[in-house]
């Protein structure tokens, strides 16, 4: 049953309601169309079901291979709960209706790694018998079967702290948690009517506002009306991207200030002067920023990691160096008092006296301050934190109150989550060539025209900046900096098509997969091909189709 309400339509499918509902619909039918810029297969084996099952799981954004050890605390109930787990898949799978299938069942990561243990997926066969083995091990570790992983030797997770795998597990199973608690959660569609930045941005604000809280658990559908695409993931991610870019470049007089509500250098902060209580912007970013983390969608690069400090209560590792990011005069003012020598006459340093007459700071004080060179490195963080989280503290605190839905920063917080986790999992940049080339993977067997092409392929990578290797990435996964593989697979020769047409690359964004010709007569043809790909000066701001 649905209702429709201004530009939200709420899909209302009573308890136990699972996003995973909706893919299996369409799932399980023996045939589906298949349709340019719609992710479709056919279901004619127990291989194609397994293999429907990972994609269902990885359009819910949860990559069993980027999962780290589940805690301790819930070991004993995931292995009591082992073989309910099978038990259950079977008895639906096995079942009269099996397009009723509710993954959601499936329980625990945790659980289901240690089915995988139990049998070595390469020896063993599949069938429907057995799947509750099985398939755990195709969603697991999906590239240990059909990739070669040659491309990503030497890539190694940096030392210290909780790696990338472990944040996004604990991010996936707090979400689970959420489904589990909330069975009356709705999935509600988002209706958009153009593709116009402003327009947009109106329009999925002025949905956002009509959610509940419960409503942000289960990742909304996006739709363009009159455009057929099936929203997998992809139209998601990029229409969050985009979201989350005009917030960032928003400007209006009414913020105060010069106008923009984010202010910074090369990283941005919320203006201290943006008028909270006569606004409700902040709301909507602290909103559509939940969603971004939460379904694992792209996230700002430019928003200053120090929101993430404030939202974990991590203000005393605020330091020069998160100032320098923000605002470079600051920066050097607190760098002088940092590196000044004891007893320095304070108003010798370029700045100083403006900063402590809006702080009013007198004399006396000053002379307290330079009595000593760690009072003046207390100073000198005194003035960053100033900066940073004093002086913009009102507006911080109505950003969290949206961000931390749930409780999600609690859980960060209880899992002993850093900031340099926080930096790995949501900061990694694609700045070089191998940034992306360690992340690709292939079909193992290649014959001798195939493998020409990954080789211009990787060579192509090789000569493009940062611009242009992020809009490849964006193409192919909906994030300029993916957190995960990148699959590359060959295109099936049709004759009758058109060479250009069956020269161009198809990017299924949802599975986070190019599928490339191996016609190219030449490394020329496929740079030419290639280089038209990432031109955007040719392309009116492309979304992803699917």
């Amino acid at each position: 049953m649905s209702r429709r309400n201004s530009d939200l339509i709420i899909f209302d499918y009573g308890p136990h309601t699972s996003h995973y509902h909706q893919v299996h619909e369409s799932l399980f039918d023996s045939t589906r169309s298949s349709e340019e810029g719609k992710c479709s297969n056919n279901v004619t084996s127990d291989h194609d079901l397994a293999v429907q099952l990972q994609l269902a799981y990885d359009e819910e954004n949860f990559t069993f291979q980027n999962r780290g050890q589940a805690d301790s605390t819930s070991a004993s109930e995931d292995v009591t709960n082992d073989e309910n787990i099978a038990r259950q898949l079977n008895e639906e799978l096995n079942g009269s209706n099996i397009r009723s299938v509710d993954i959601s069942s499936l329980g625990s990561p945790n659980a289901i790694t240690r089915i995988r243990r139990r049998r070595d997926h390469r020896n063993q066969p599949l069938n429907i018998e057995d799947l509750n083995i099985n398939i755990p091990s195709l969603l697991e570790f999906p590239e240990a079967i059909y990739f070669n992983d040659n491309l990503t030797e030497g890539h190694e997770e940096p030392s210290g702290g909780l790696n990338r795998r472990d944040l996004n597990s604990i991010i996936f199973r707090f979400k689970t948690k959420l489904h589990q608690r909330n069975p009356d959660a709705r999935k509600l569609r988002i209706q958009l009517s153009s593709r116009n930045s402003d327009i947009m941005f109106t329009e999925f604000i002025s949905a956002i506002r009509q959610f509940k809280e419960k409503d942000f658990i289960l990742k909304p559908e996006i739709v363009f009306r009159n455009e057929p695409a099936l929203d997998a993931g992809g139209v998601f991610n990029d229409t969050v991207r985009q979201i989350l870019e005009i917030f960032m470049s928003l400007e209006n007089p009414e913020y105060g200030g010069d106008g923009h509500l984010f202010t910074g250098d090369s990283s941005k902060l919320i203006s201290s002067t943006a008028p909270v209580h006569f606004m409700d912007e902040l709301d909507a970013f602290g909103d559509v920023l939940f969603l971004a983390v939460i379904h694992n969608a792209p996230f700002p690069n430019d928003l200053d990691i120090t929101l993430f400090k404030y939202c974990l209560n991590m203000e005393n590792t605020i330091s020069l160096d998160d100032l320098k990011g923000f605002s470079m005069p600051m920066y050097n003012l607190a760098r002088r008092v940092y590196d000044a020598p004891q007893n320095v006459n304070l108003s010798t340093i370029e700045g100083f006296d403006q900063w402590a007459e809006e702080k009013e700071i007198n004399a006396i004080q000053m002379q307290l301050y330079s009595r000593s060179r760690e009072n003046l490195k207390k100073l000198a963080n005194l003035i960053c934190e100033d900066v940073l989280i004093n002086s913009r503290i009102n507006q911080l605190k109505a950003i969290y109150k949206k961000f931390n839905k749930f409780g999600f920063f609690d859980a960060l917080k209880a899992k002993k989550v850093t900031i340099e986790d926080i930096k790995n999992y949501f900061y990694r940049e694609i700045v070089t060539p191998n940034d992306i080339i360690r992340k690709l993977t292939f079909d193992e067997n290649l014959n001798h025209r195939q493998r020409n092409v990954r080789d211009w392929l990787i060579d192509w990578l090789r000569m493009q900046d940062k611009t242009k290797l992020q809009e490849f990435c964006r193409l192919v996964t909906g994030f300029k900096n993916p957190r995960e593989r990148i699959k590359v697979s060959f295109k099936a020769h049709i004759y009758h098509e058109p060479r250009e047409l069956q020269l161009t690359p198809k990017f299924v964004t949802c599975f986070q997969e190019m599928k490339i010709s191996e016609g190219f007569s030449s490394r020329q043809e496929f740079c030419t091909i290639m280089n038209a790909q990432v031109d955007q000066s040719i392309h009116d701001n492309r979304f992803t189709t699917a």
